[in-house]
This record gives C-alpha cells, sequence and structure tokens, in this order.
C-alpha cells in the first residue's frame, strides 16, 4: 500500500484528535481565532484553478503536445491567471475598492519620487527569446523568435523602406515603436515610461494630423478575460511618441479598460470602455468597486468634450462593457459602437440616440456577456457602407462563431452570413478574448479575420489553424494565412491574434500582433495546397484544406528581435552558476533559459509558465510547471526533447491547487534530488520524480498524457490524516489545524538554506495560515506541521505571497503579503517579521511607509540585513536598522514584479518582470 492510501485509509480518528489539540493549543495563548463562515471558505476555495478533467487526457502521438499547447491557450473569461490573482489580491473580500487602487497609484508615485538606494537595474532579456523549432508544434518545427501579449497596433500614413513607422501596444508591457516597419531587423524602443501603468488596450494615430506624430495610447486591455488588466486613462504624444501627456479628464477612466479608439467627424475623441482588473504575483497566477471619491464610470461610449468626456452610448446589460467604435466614412454624424452580448448599434444623430442593428446571436451565454460582436466599416462605390461582422459566440452546441456582411449598414443594415466552413467557429469559445475583423481603407473587398487557433483541426492536418484569414471578394470565400509559403519548416503565427495594420501602400503586407508578438508578412503570396495531398486528406477533407492553403503569405517574418515584453511568472537560479544560468517561467510563452546573454534566451519547453528549478547538487536536473499541477522533470541540462511527465500522483488525485502552484527544488545539496509541490498538501518526490529510465521511456513530454498516474512518485507528506493544511475535507470532514482560514491551497513554501538545515521548510496557505516544518525530509508520513498564525492576534488573513527564512535562524523569518489592509483593517501591514518560539509566533509589521498595496515577493540581502520586496510597480529596498522603505536601485521601468530571486554571496538580485521581461541588480557591497 503506497503512503498516499495510507493517509486516506487513516483520515478520521487523526483529524478528530488534532482538531482537539488546537483548540488546546489556542486557549493556552489566550487568542481563539474565529471560525471561518461559509461565505469566507467559499471565497477562499473560488481562488482555486479548475481540475483538470481526467476523462480528456489520453495519450498517444503527440497529444499531449495539443494539449500542453492547446489546452494552455485556451481561456476561460473568468478563470484565468490574473482572475486569481485579482482575488487573491481581494481576499478575503471579493473586490477591490477603486479608492484603494488609486491610493495604491499615488503612494507608488510619492515612493519613486523619493531618493531611490544605490545601483542600476539592467535588462537581462531576453531581447530575442528564442523558440526552437523542436517545440513550434503549430509552426511546422520552424525556429521562430517570439515575445509578449500585443493588444493594440498603428502605423503611420507613409511606409517606405527608409521610413515605416509601427506602434505596437504590450498587454502588461507599454507602448513601443519601430521607425522602420521594414528593416529585416527593426529597432524597437520603449515609449511608454512616464504612463501611470503599462497595461494598454488600444492606439489611435490622428488622422487629421498627416506627419502621424499624434498618438492616443488608451491605457487598460478590454478584452474580458482576466488577463485584461485596467488603466488609467488616456495618453497622448504629438511627436511621435517621445513625449507624452495625460488628456485632461479621462482619469474618469482609471479602474476601466479602453478600447479601439476614433476621431468624430469634428475631431473629437469617442472611447468604449469596458471592464478591467489588475494584479499579478508568482504562485497565483481580479472587477473592481466603485466609491464616491472614485466612481467607476459606466461602460459604454464616451465623447470628449472640452476638458471632460461624456457618456452618449450606455452599453445594456448584462454587459462587459463596449471594445470597439467607428465613424461612418461616408456619412457623417452616422456612429458605431459594439457591446458584450449587446451586438453592434447605430447612431444616426451624432450620438444623440442609438438603435441596435445586428443582435448578438448566443443566447446561451447571457449570463456571462461573453457575445463578442467585432466589425469594420468601409465605402462602397455606390455610397453605401459595407459592414463585416465577426459574430464571436460561445461556442457551444449551435453556436460556433461566424461572420456576417451589410452592405447598407447606413439605412436598412440588413446583414447575411458569409464565408461558411471557412470561417465557421473561427475563434472558438473564446472570442470575447481574440476576435478581430480589418478591412484596410479604400479596398472594401479585402477582409482580416482573425480569431484564436484551431486546434482540432489543425493536428488532423485540415488547416494551417486558421488564425488569420483572408477574403478578397467581400467574405465570400477565405484562405489560411496562418503559415508561410515555406514547404518546410514553415514560420506561423502564433495563436490568439489582438491587432493588426496594413501598409498603407499595399493591402496585403501586414504586420500583425498575437499573444507571442508582432509577425510581418512580405505582401506576397504563395501556393501550398499540395501538402493537404502530403497529408493524406482525400474527398472532402482534401477539398476543404486546398480550399484554405491555395494562397498563404509568400513569408512571415517575426518582428521581436528586442522586443522585450515577455510576461514573466517567476525565475529561478543555478546553485552553482548563479551568474549566467537562469529559467524563467512565462505566461502563455512556455519555459525559458538565460545563459549569461542579455540578449538571446532559448525556450525549453513550451505551453504555459509558471515555476521552475534546478537540482542543488547538479544543475542538469530541471523541473518546470505549466499550469496548476502539470509539472515536468528534465535529466538532461534542459533539452527541450527530454522533458517528461513527473506529477501524475498529484493531477490524479482529489487534491486542487492554484493555477500557478508552488513548486521549490530543495536547495540542500544532500537532499539534491528533492522536489516539493503544494496542493492542498505539500507533496514531495525524493529523487527528481523517480528513475530516469523509466520516466524517459514511458513518460515524455511529447506523448504522454500529463494525468498518467504512474509518472512521478510524488507523496504528501505529513502523518496520516494531517497533511492537507487548507483542511478543504478531502480527507477529512473534521478540520485538522483549526476552524479559521479553512480553504485555498498552499500558496508558498520555502526550505531553509542553511547547509546544516536539511528538514526546515515554512509554507503558507492563500487563507493566510503559515506552518513550519522541522523534518520535512524524513519519512512522508512522519514530517510533523506546526501552524503558527493562528497564535498571533496580528498576522493578516490575506494571502501570503512570500517566505523567507534566516539561515542563521530557523525560527525567524520574513512574510510578505498580498492584498489591501482596507480589506483587512484590524489586520493592517504588508511585510512581516515573524518569531517563533515554540508556542507564540511574534508578527512585527515592518511595513513602515509602504503604500497599502500587494506586494509580490520578499527577499532578504542576508549579508547586510537589508530587505528587498516586489510589488506591482517595482521593487523595494528596506536597509537594516533603517524604518524607510525606498525604491530599490535605479532604471527599472514601473511594471509588476511577481517575483524576486537574491544570490546574497555573489550579490545578485534578480526580478522577474510581467510584461518587460528580467533584470539584475548588482546589490552594493557589505556595509
Amino acid at each position: 500500500m503506497n503512503e498516499v492510501m495510507k493517509v486516506r485509509r487513516s483520515v478520521w480518528w487523526a483529524g478528530g484528535s488534532m482538531a482537539a489539540l488546537m483548540l488546546v493549543a489556542a486557549a493556552a495563548i489566550g487568542f481563539n481565532p474565529r471560525a471561518t463562515s461559509r461565505v469566507e471558505r467559499a471565497r477562499a476555495d473560488a481562488l482555486l484553478s479548475p481540475k483538470v478533467d481526467l476523462d480528456e487526457m489520453k495519450g498517444g502521438r503527440n497529444t499531449n503536445i495539443e494539449e500542453a499547447i492547446g489546452a494552455n491557450e485556451v481561456r476561460n473569461p473568468d478563470a484565468t491567471p490574473e482572475v486569481q490573482a485579482y482575488r487573491l489580491r481581494a481576499y478575503p473580500a471579493t473586490d477591490i475598492p477603486t479608492d484603494a487602487s488609486f491610493a495604491a497609484q499615488a503612494g507608488w508615485a510619492a515612493l519613486n519620487a523619493d531618493s531611490h538606494s544605490g545601483g542600476n537595474w539592467q535588462l537581462i532579456g531576453p531581447s530575442r527569446a528564442i523558440q526552437p523549432g523542436v517545440l513550434n508544434a503549430l509552426g511546422d518545427g520552424a525556429q521562430v523568435v517570439t515575445a509578449g501579449r500585443v493588444t493594440a497596433m498603428a502605423i503611420g500614413p507613409s511606409c517606405s523602406e527608409d521610413h515605416c513607422p509601427i506602434y505596437v501596444a504590450a498587454a502588461g508591457g507599454g507602448v513601443w515603436r519601430t521607425r522602420n516597419g521594414l528593416a529585416g531587423n527593426p529597432q524597437w524602443t520603449f515609449l511608454s515610461a512616464s504612463f501611470g501603468t503599462n497595461a494598454m488596450g488600444s492606439l489611435l494615430i490622428d488622422p487629421n494630423d498627416s506627419s502621424g506624430n499624434t498618438i492616443y495610447a488608451g491605457t487598460g486591455e478590454p478584452n474580458a478575460s482576466g488577463d485584461s488588466e485596467s488603466g488609467v486613462g488616456i495618453y497622448k504624444s504629438t511627436d511621435g511618441g517621445n513625449h507624452w501627456s495625460l488628456v485632461p479628464g479621462s482619469d474618469m477612466f482609471f479602474q476601466r479598460s479602453i478600447g479601439q479608439m476614433t476621431l468624430d467627424n469634428n475631431g473629437n475623441l469617442l472611447v468604449p470602455i469596458a471592464s478591467g482588473v489588475r494584479g499579478i504575483s508568482s504562485a497565483d497566477g481580479a472587477i473592481s468597486s466603485g466609491s464616491t471619491n472614485h466612481p467607476l464610470v459606466t461602460r459604454g461610449l464616451y465623447r470628449q468634450s472640452g476638458s471632460g468626456f461624456t457618456r452618449i452610448f450606455t452599453a445594456p446589460a448584462p454587459t462587459r462593457g463596449s471594445t470597439s467604435v467607428k465613424v461612418d466614412p461616408t456619412h457623417p454624424g452616422i456612429i458605431y459602437v459594439n457591446a458584450f452580448q449587446q451586438g453592434i448599434w447605430r447612431s444616426t444623430d451624432n450620438g444623440t440616440s442609438f438603435s441596435q442593428i445586428f443582435t448578438p446571436q448566443d443566447a446561451t451565454v447571457v449570463n456571462s456577456a461573453i457575445d463578442r460582436s467585432e466589425f469594420d466599416v468601409t465605402s462602397l462605390p455606390s455610397g453605401a457602407t459595407r459592414m463585416y461582422v465577426g459574430e464571436g459566440q460561445g461556442g457551444g452546441t449551435g453556436h460556433h462563431s461566424n461572420f456576417f456582411r451589410s452592405d447598407n449598414a447606413d439605412t436598412a443594415a440588413a446583414f447575411v452570413s458569409m464565408g461558411g466552413i471557412q470561417v465557421d467557429n473561427y475563434c472558438d469559445g473564446q472570442c470575447w478574448y481574440d476576435n478581430v475583423v480589418f478591412t484596410p481603407a479604400r479596398h472594401p473587398d479585402i477582409v482580416y479575420l482573425m480569431g484564436s487557433f484551431n486546434y482540432p483541426l489543425f493536428f488532423a492536418g485540415f488547416n494551417n489553424g486558421r488564425a488569420v484569414l483572408l477574403s478578397t471578394d467581400g467574405g465570400a470565400t477565405w484562405s489560411d494565412l496562418t503559415q508561410d509559403g515555406k514547404p518546410n519548416h514553415a514560420n506561423a503565427t502564433h495563436p490568439d491574434q489582438h491587432a493588426i495594420v496594413v501598409n498603407p501602400n499595399n493591402p496585403f503586407q501586414y504586420w500583425e500582433g498575437s499573444d507571442g508578438g508582432v509577425v510581418r508578412s512580405d505582401g506576397r503570396f504563395a501556393d501550398v495546397s499540395f501538402k493537404c495531398d502530403a497529408r493524406g486528406l482525400t474527398g472532402a477533407a482534401n477539398a476543404y484544406c486546398k480550399s484554405l492553403l491555395w494562397r498563404v503569405p509568400n513569408r512571415l517574418s517575426s518582428m521581436n528581435n528586442g522586443f522585450s515584453t515577455l510576461q514573466f511568472q517567476s525565475l529561478s537560479v543555478d546553485p552553482k552558476n548563479p551568474q549566467n544560468n537562469l529559467q524563467g517561467g512565462t505566461q502563455d510563452n512556455g519555459t525559458w533559459q538565460y545563459t549569461g546573454s542579455s540578449v538571446v534566451w532559448t525556450q525549453e519547453i513550451y505551453g504555459d509558465g509558471g515555476q521552475s528549478g534546478f537540482a542543488a547538487a547538479n544543475d542538469h536536473l530541471r523541473f518546470n510547471t505549466f499550469t496548476g499541477q502539470a509539472n515536468d522533470v528534465n535529466f538532461q541540462n534542459g533539452d527541450p526533447t527530454k522533458w517528461v511527465i513527473a506529477s501524475g500522483p498529484i493531477i490524479t488525485s482529489p487534491e486542487g491547487s492554484y493555477f500557478y502552484p508552488p513548486v521549490i527544488a530543495d536547495p540542500n545539496p544532500a537532499n539534491g534530488r528533492t522536489i516539493f509541490q503544494g496542493s492542498f498538501s505539500v507533496w514531495r518526490t525524493q529523487d527528481w520524480a523517480g528513475s530516469q529510465s523509466f520516466l524517459e521511456a514511458n513518460c515524455p513530454e511529447f506523448t504522454t498524457a500529463a494525468a498518467t498516474a504512474t509518472c512521478g512518485d510524488f507523496v504528501i507528506i505529513g502523518p496520516p490524516g494531517q497533511t492537507d493544511l487548507v483542511d478543504s475535507g478531502t480527507y477529512s470532514s473534521t478540520p485538522v489545524y483549526g476552524t479559521d482560514r479553512i480553504g485555498g491551497a498552499v500558496g508558498v513554501i520555502t526550505r531553509s538554506t542553511n547547509r546544516k538545515d536539511t528538514g526546515t521548510i515554512w509554507a503558507a496557505t492563500g487563507a493566510g495560515r503559515i506552518f513550519i516544518s522541522y523534518n520535512a525530509n524524513d519519512p512522508a508520513n512522519q514530517v510533523q506541521w506546526t501552524r503558527i498564525d493562528n497564535t498571533s492576534a496580528v498576522s493578516p488573513s490575506r494571502y501570503p505571497s512570500g517566505i523567507y527564512i534566516d539561515p542563521k535562524n530557523r525560527n525567524h523569518a520574513w512574510i510578505s503579503y498580498s492584498g489591501y489592509n482596507v480589506n483587512t483593517p484590524t489586520t493592517p501591514g504588508h511585510v512581516f517579521e515573524v518569531t517563533w518560539n515554540g508556542s507564540v509566533a511574534t508578527f512585527t509589521d515592518v511595513s513602515n511607509n509602504l503604500p497599502d498595496f500587494p506586494v509580490t515577493s520578499v527577499v532578504r540581502d542576508d549579508p547586510t540585513g537589508d530587505l528587498y520586496a516586489s510589488s506591482d510597480f517595482g521593487v523595494m529596498r528596506l536597509a537594516k536598522g533603517s524604518s524607510t522603505w525606498t525604491v530599490a536601485g535605479q532604471g527599472l521601468p514601473m511594471v509588476e514584479v511577481p517575483n524576486l530571486q537574491i544570490v546574497p554571496g555573489e550579490r545578485l538580485l534578480y526580478a522577474a518582470t510581467h510584461g518587460r521581461s528580467a533584470w539584475l541588480l548588482q546589490l552594493p557591497g557589505r556595509d
């Protein structure tokens, strides 16, 4: 009988006895924590990542490639890492008051205006993030350079070999520009360092400025998902992006997201407003409430009027708001606007009133309001207005996304369905996230339609992914532009499309933005329909394939060199080579390796990327995480072809976890093959998940389902019945560790770095429980856990985001907390010094002058005693003996920093940023 089964068989008696012991201990110290209510428990459990459907995870050739890439790219609007991150920041409340977010912004601005500590941050890349061909399963095995998610693009009014300005907005990476968009190696410049956020939603070049130098940048991403971070207003530049100012009155859009703007016939901005969220942290993966001082504006359409904005259209309920507005290109005073779950509306009186002209097609998703109708308009030779609509339905039976056209949108607005099977379900069930319709000016029969990625038919060989589609006959027939014309190892477009612009001189040369950065076509076409024969397709399947592959881009080129916008979740440092060997997990773009070049990093494995790590005694041993409980290990120095499934026992268990759960390698070489993972329990392997020969023979990543129970030998650690640190009820109906702060999952695990200490481990749960064990590497059922947070009346009931253990004292640590004090007013504080004396824990708040904002990570420079903490805005330092936090170093842009890694002996501090890649601060010498 394995150890997991032993635990399950002995749950009932152990749970009752431990609960009694916990009550006695609480009474002895004179502090009795309040029991968790049903509402609080529900809020804690709402933070968990959805458990994988084991019935859908089957092995076979290329099966896990589809699971790892496809499943990680497919999104649910309310179950993404940022939704979870938002909820963790709001916990134990359900939302973050606008006043709290506003105060956090202002607090950071004040802190940043004061003097900084010494040192200069260095971008260590990647500026060239190379995905090797063997991992490019969606791109015919071609090597590709990738980047972070793009949300908007704009192109100057003229484009030549010498001057072709392209502007790109990245989801968490701000606004960038290249002046030479046609160059083989465009040079990118970061433009938005002065902005109050790097979360971007839209870009608009003023068509009335022939120089192309007047640009508007709308902050906040309006794509409805939890990845869609809210903004602070609209910025304007009149010199091509070199200098910016906040458009007067646009600060009213604080905590909202701004869609595709335009100008009305009088040159006033028209601004569609949608929902947005805020926040990222390393091991978690959130809808704000308004206030009297800072109310959330009603979602819909606003017009600029003098120094303010006036709402002219209210998005009807249920709504997530509006994402697009267009002015009729021929008929003055006609305005079109969309709204989630409300189709498309038109005003014929310059915004005085609006009526619906296109109705949403999917009433089955009315409660979630994810039906999204995207559109564009163009003038026909007759003078009538043509409208193209990409109708994004929910993806359920009978409700696939599809395409419509009206040739009289300015009058009768009669719509007909176009494209048939070629476009059917082009954005699957996530059109609320990636749905783009674009027709180039003066080319009314040309239309681009972009969505997600058609994984099932792609892997069956029926198409090239249908991520980007083109019609030149007004939407009647289409071709698939997702891969280019190379006969072998074709270049391809990353899944999930968000933006496109075309060369003013050639409507077939385009620049396109996706979750993987920017690609450019060469404006010519090739016929690769012969590939349909090579794929073994016959009959109708062959004809369908050829109908899409007869016209593809001749060449697609990555534009991502120098576009440093990867969204890192965390970094891990090789203890044997800390200066030149790192790994880092990124959202949507897998896990990467740094080997000393500040330019080139190489992807080690595809999919999503959470935590990663090296074995303390042998850096050829690596691990990565995808999302949830899916972890791989590698015995061969990160060879992309040698990853093996490692967490089958965890995935097939009844336990849940966070979107990016904590996973660490034991830092002590004496335990050099030990890995810990956090779900409801702490799980452990002491031999790097099992026999190398067995795992490589039976559990290869490319062909094995992640839910293969025999792949990996992780076991839960703790006495039988006492492993569930969150008291989830999975193994016992009786709480083991108290009746307060129940629910959630393990969110933080940290081992002591003292070489003589082989057993001390601290762990935290998302609901605020803190545990210590001194024998974490003893036999699994002998590991003892002691809960300490419930011995202190001041320990916050918010999400602990980081723990740093004093290497000289195993009972002494520093803990960072997410969330806002306003949601736990009786237990404020974001950084605590914690000492445990065996019966009582002393929590000393050292937040001092820190603003009331979430702290995402904490580390200590042991030789000097200085603390470093990260936040949604940057990195702070508390010098030993000081009571004042300062911004750490110079040169780090304002950006969310979910994770810090420190190597005190080498004087290195690494920062993982969510949208601006990875950075290094060389620490000052010992005081």
